[in-house]
């Protein structure tokens, strides 16, 4: 927007500033002009009977030319979009030519009769009165207007050809009402100018604000490391699962994962390489899983993984794939490192809370610990129709049933 790259942060805002004030001032523009025709009416009725017709028609045709032309520009700017830079000069030039309009009635219209003219004098302070707030936003497009009504009026008073000459009291007063009115405007304009600059500063720090916080909020449910949700993200989406669930209809399965001998990892390659192991976990499991599973890191070298709408059996399938990705491929090439995981599963049942559903997982955990590791079991407090109480490395389940 700026043709210079080089202004400071209060300069951008302030031309972005002038820049809506621009476009403001285009479309109120465009809603008073439409309504003119109300102004001239008033004027003829005004006129009529007083002022000969061919005067009166000349300036309603005259000024019905400048009226569609300045329509007719003002909508190609907004057509092609307003542009303070670009379209400044043709919005100047449709103000001076509305100003010139209606000053042309002091020329055209009086002379004809003291009161009318006191009555048109009148009407044109009327005018520049009600223009100044469609002008507020880009100031130096009313005082072209203004200037232009009076200067038209000036000379058509020195032109007039009507058998009074017009008073220059009339001319005066308005003279000293235009004057005293651009004189006011600019401190007004540059208020309220400076009112839409700082309300797109307090849009800018609202946005800022908004954006600090989600992303304080993401790094508050994410853990560091793995980029995976943390403890916290996962208790929140437990607690919301088990609301949800636990209904026949509505199973909710959970898998703590524990990988083998991490300390080893850490004491062999040292801490840099462990990290580097976890965040591969992590992502080989993220991988394996559905759109709607969550991999949460639960602490240290365990992750849990939420499987809603998923019954027991299928997710001890579940966890056997994840148990076979692990040991089939090392987790890392250089250093060359294999790993092994023993999993735990859980299914809620009714009345169970979230904390105790992951305890029923630990437990799991802690038997295939200790019936050797690399190996999947259920919750052993819990049965399941047609799962062998110890799920091993040797145990097959085919092909992942559909958990939908």
């Amino acid at each position: 927007m700026l043709n210079r790259i080089d202004a400071s942060p209060a300069q951008d805002a302030a031309e972005i500033a002038r820049q809506v004030g621009f476009v403001q001032c285009v479309a109120t523009l465009q809603r008073t002009l439409s309504t003119t025709p109300a102004g001239w009416a008033l004027v003829a009725w005004m006129c009529w009977g007083i002022v000969p017709s061919s005067r009166l028609s000349l300036w309603l045709g005259g000024f019905a030319v400048v009226w569609a032309g300045g329509l007719w520009l003002l909508r190609g700017i907004a057509r092609r979009g307003p542009l303070k830079d670009r379209d400044a000069s043709v919005l100047l030039a449709v103000a001076a030519l509305d100003g010139a309009a209606w000053g042309s009635a002091v020329g055209l219209l009086m002379g004809f009769d003291r009161v009318l003219d006191a009555w048109l004098a009148a009407v044109l302070a009327g005018v520049s009165a009600v223009n100044a707030p469609v002008y507020i936003t880009f100031v130096r497009a009313y005082r072209v207007q203004v200037a232009a009504l009076w200067l038209a009026g000036m000379v058509g008073a020195l032109l007039s050809a009507g058998p009074h000459r017009v008073l220059p009291e009339g001319l005066l007063g308005l003279t000293l009402f235009l004057g005293l009115i651009v004189y006011y405007m600019n401190p007004i304009a540059q208020r309220v100018v400076e009112g839409i600059r700082l309300q797109l500063a307090n849009e800018q720090l609202a946005r800022q604000l908004r954006e600090a916080l989600t992303l304080v909020e993401h790094d508050a449910t994410t853990d560091v490391l793995t980029g995976q949700p943390n403890r916290r993200a996962l208790d929140l989406l437990l607690m919301q699962q088990v609301e949800m669930s636990g209904a026949p209809e509505r199973p909710l399965s959970v898998l703590l994962l524990d990988i083998d001998h991490f300390k080893r990892i850490n004491d062999v390659h040292g801490h840099g390489v462990g990290d580097d192991a976890l965040r591969a976990f992590a992502r080989r499991v993220r991988g394996l899983l559905r759109e709607n599973d969550v991999c949460a890191r639960y602490g240290g070298e365990e992750f849990v993984v939420v499987l809603p709408d998923t019954p027991l059996p299928v997710a001890l399938q579940v966890a056997e794939r994840l148990r076979s990705a692990m040991a089939e491929a090392p987790l890392l090439k250089a250093p060359l490192l294999p790993v092994t995981v023993s999993i735990g599963a859980a299914q809620l049942s009714a009345g169970q809370t979230a904390s105790a559903l992951l305890e029923a997982a630990d437990q799991a955990v802690y038997v295939a610990k200790r019936g050797g590791r690399n190996q999947v079991q259920p919750n052993p407090g819990g049965t399941v129709a047609g799962v062998s109480p110890r799920v091993d490395a040797k145990t097959t389940f085919g092909a992942p049933a559909k958990r939908r």
